[in-house]
């Protein structure tokens, strides 16, 4: 059966399944399904899908059913000043959606603190730190304010403010100690065997309390409203059909993260169409950097022969006057690799199913 025809009755059944379920999100088993965290999953495959008529109409549903909202304060929804108690979050992991049992994000993110408990499994390369815009909302190879090389090497520097709430790095203060990467004394010296080697650490999902607690109780979100907003915005340009309503979407974003808007209001130039979507696709790296959806977007919007083709970069320093960067690996990308290989046992259940190329 063709995927279209496939998807057209997965989408419409998933319809009929969203008018079956409650409105509002229960008292307990929060995490579960209501009409409208369901609605914003579908909508997220809608636009994964390219379905963008769909996406666009689920989208403002959840809009204006007044549910969720943006939270205040950006950097609040990824430690224990809003995890549990903001609006923002549509679909979550929370404590008992998995019995209460600890979490280990501080484990799995933050830096080796002493005797602390972090491993830096995960950690930002340059690639993400250079893709944070300017306050004011531009590339930072396009400001008129600084050289690209001064953001390079200040990463803070005239910076969107949502860098300092999602990332920490060489300078930073972590636990009351500074950060440096580059001291075989500091604990968090990128050569030590539990450090980041690009020099870099984040701190979305990394709380203080944690570092010498054997696990936490933090709540993560699977699908925030801002998704909602970014795919409303996302599924309009796709369309070639921007309202007011799209460009309000990416303004409230880039308001609440605390961006200058005397500049940065995205309705005080025009764009083409291409234009759009690339300031759409960078605004949505960055709202939702380290949230696990960027392979996704990279495969999706067929990139990946571009951002995946680089060595993995970190920390840029100045050494006897040269620049020098962190390298941690060469990284390849082959175009068959958009598409996952069928397990073996797969292609012997359907005969008549092709391994796909690569």
């Amino acid at each position: 059966m063709p995927k279209e025809q496939i998807l057209d009755s997965l989408f419409k059944i998933s319809e009929d399944i969203a008018r079956r379920l409650p409105e509002n999100e229960g008292t307990t088993n929060a995490y579960m399904f209501n009409r409208y965290s369901f609605k914003a999953l579908v909508m997220r495959y809608a636009l994964f899908n390219q379905r963008y008529e769909l996406a666009a109409r689920l989208a403002k549903e959840i809009i204006d059913s007044h549910k969720y909202e943006l939270h205040p304060v950006y950097g609040d929804l990824f430690n224990y000043k809003a995890d549990k108690t903001n609006k923002e979050f549509i679909m979550k992991f929370d404590m008992e959606s998995h019995d209460n049992s600890a979490t280990n994000s501080f484990r799995d993110l933050a830096p080796q603190y002493r005797s602390g408990n972090g491993q830096s499994y995960v950690v930002p390369t340059k690639a993400l730190v250079d893709s944070y815009w300017t306050l004011q909302g531009r590339p930072i190879d396009q400001c008129p304010l600084y050289t690209k090389e001064e953001y390079e090497l200040n990463p803070k520097l005239n910076r969107d403010p949502r860098y300092a709430m999602s990332i920490m790095g060489h300078g930073d203060l972590f636990y009351g100690e500074e950060i440096n990467i580059y001291n075989p004394d500091n604990p968090m010296y990128h050569e030590n065997l539990r450090a980041s080697r690009s020099g870099y650490w984040f701190r979305k999902f990394v709380d203080e309390a944690d570092a010498f607690r054997s696990g936490g109780n933090m709540h993560f979100p699977l699908l925030r409203y801002a998704e909602v907003l970014l795919t409303y915005a996302e599924a309009k340009i796709m369309l070639n059909d921007i309202d007011d309503l799209a460009k309000q979407c990416i303004n409230d974003i880039r308001r609440r993260a605390g961006l200058d808007m005397t500049v940065a209001d995205v309705t005080l130039e025009n764009r083409t169409q291409q234009e759009w979507l690339k300031l759409l696709q960078n605004e949505r790296r960055i709202e939702l950097a380290g949230e696990g959806l960027r392979y996704e977007d990279i495969i999706r919007w067929r990139i990946a022969e571009e951002v995946l083709n680089q060595p993995a970069l970190g920390h840029t320093r100045m050494v006897n006057g040269q620049k020098v960067t962190l390298k941690i690996e060469d990284r390849k990308f082959l175009p068959h690799q958009y598409l996952w290989p069928f397990h073996e046992s797969t292609l012997k259940v359907e005969p008549g199913l092709r391994q796909n190329p690569g």
